[in-house]
């Protein structure tokens, strides 16, 4: 049991007030820390500065997305969940690998405007890779 007396002491109110007084600095510069170290996973990829890269890119996005979709709806991956998915121009996805029992996929995603990068899409997420 905590004696009142003991808290009302002036050298222990001082101390305490210190203590919160370091902890009001401390508490807002870690929490700053920690989103910094979040930032680039908590606002998806690096804007490109090229726009059919960028558009390419968010078209990658959205096929790994509808896959997941699909998965969460029905329990196995299937490129259903992709019949109505809008490509831009010049662009194709195309199936690299399927397991039988639909437990994983890798799409590719490429396009005749940009040759030189192009998308892998899977369970694991969307890498850019150059096709070369």
């Amino acid at each position: 049991m905590v004696n009142p007396t003991h808290l009302a002491r002036p050298g222990n109110v001082a101390r305490g007030r210190k203590a919160s007084q370091r902890l009001g600095i401390l508490a807002p510069a870690l929490l700053v820390l920690l989103l910094a170290a979040c930032a680039p996973g908590a606002f998806g990829p690096a804007a490109s500065a090229d726009p059919v890269a960028a558009e390419l890119e968010r078209t990658a996005q959205v096929l790994y997305h509808r896959m997941e979709l699909g998965y969460l709806e029905t329990g196995v991956y299937t490129t259903n969940a992709l019949i109505d998915v809008k490509l831009p121009e010049g662009a194709r996805w195309t199936l690299q690998e399927f397991a039988s029992d639909g437990s994983s996929y890798l799409l590719v995603l490429t396009s005749s405007r940009l040759p030189e990068r192009a998308w892998r899409v899977s369970p694991r997420g969307v890498t850019s890779f150059n096709p070369g």
